[in-house]
């Protein structure tokens, strides 16, 4: 539980690589992933006392649903903001190809956040349903499909290479 700030700095020495590779894979951008951690540490600390001590919501869950919030309130931001083009380049995790990154920036925020969870970090389902507050079949189909159209769009970008 958090209650004091070595425990904050515990919490952040723990999930910070983790949570900055989970928010560039949703945002596309690594600078937005900092700002995104950076928020997402600084929430967690104002709302500690909605972190359940009794099992039922571990910390790195309640961490990545804040993260997933958070990163979802800058994709609308940008979106609103999309009228004003910034000059600079956005910056790309070079671990993903632009092809993936592509066909990742097409599926919908939850099915990009679902891809990156599972593949990226290896989540189960009961934490997925604890970060998303979805049950967990519903999550399951939902990855599901997310592959298969994530599949199809890179399948797509084959052929219009030939």
């Amino acid at each position: 539980m958090l209650q004091t700030e070595q425990d904050l700095e515990k919490l952040v020495h723990a999930h910070t690589a983790a949570l900055l590779r989970y928010c560039t894979g949703l945002l596309g951008c690594e600078a937005d992933a900092q700002d995104a951690v950076q928020k997402t540490f600084i929430k967690a600390w104002q709302q500690r006392r909605t972190l359940r001590g009794d099992g039922t919501d571990n910390e790195c869950a309640w961490l990545y649903r804040i993260a997933y919030r958070t990163a979802l309130d800058m994709l609308r931001a940008a979106r609103r903001a999309a009228n004003y083009p910034t000059p600079e380049p956005r910056e790309q995790d070079p671990g993903i190809s632009d092809e993936l990154r592509t066909a990742l920036a097409a599926l919908p925020p939850l099915d990009r956040a679902l891809v990156l969870e599972r593949v990226l970090d290896g989540l189960d389902y009961a934490a997925l349903a604890r970060i998303h507050g979805r049950p967990a079949a519903y999550l399951r189909t939902r990855y599901h499909r997310a592959k298969k159209q994530l599949a199809s769009r890179l399948r797509e970008g084959e052929h219009h290479d030939e």
